[in-house]
């Protein structure tokens, strides 16, 4: 696992980014489509991953120039609590479980602490065993399922609260 601090460029992402960020989310989200699930990611093409950035922040992470992340989220309101919400979070294939994910779940965790947003929603398919775990050992926590229309799976929905001392709300 690499100290990604001081390597990785961190920035918003903007409409002249459309083309790069659906191809990299295109390629981290096949593992997903060859397991059997439809995620978005994995078909979207670029008038789909316009549409997905539209009132989200969507930070893209850099590698020497080189796209190799992605992260986006919004602010929603969820049970009485806001909550900074989580998608389109991918990483390219090469460089997949080398600390990038972990690193950018990181960051976002600091912006929403930054704007005093306390607790981190996502949601993913109850069978993607590999990101339940990343995301159960990044101290989220299943909270409900639900079935999104036109998918082939069911998906947890996962928060994990940033207040120090357990779940409030």
């Amino acid at each position: 696992m690499h100290d990604w601090s001081g390597k990785l460029t961190i920035r918003l992402a903007n409409e002249s980014d459309v083309p790069a960020l659906r191809l990299l989310v295109n390629a981290a989200y096949r593992e997903l489509a060859e397991m059997g699930l439809n995620y978005t990611g994995s078909y979207q093409d670029e008038e789909i991953t316009r549409t997905r950035m539209q009132g989200r922040d969507v930070y893209l992470a850099f590698l020497d120039g080189r796209l190799v992340a992605t992260i986006s989220t919004d602010v929603r309101e969820q049970n009485g609590r806001t909550t900074l919400y989580i998608s389109q979070f991918a990483v390219s294939p090469d460089l997949k479980r080398q600390g990038i994910g972990r690193f950018l779940m990181g960051y976002v965790e600091r912006v929403a602490r930054q704007r005093g947003i306390g607790r981190l929603g996502l949601d993913t398919a109850t069978t993607a065993h590999h990101l339940v775990q990343f995301y159960s050992g990044l101290g989220f926590h299943v909270v409900a399922e639900d079935h999104w229309e036109g998918k082939t799976y069911r998906s947890y929905i996962m928060e994990k609260d940033l207040v120090e001392g357990g779940l409030a709300g």
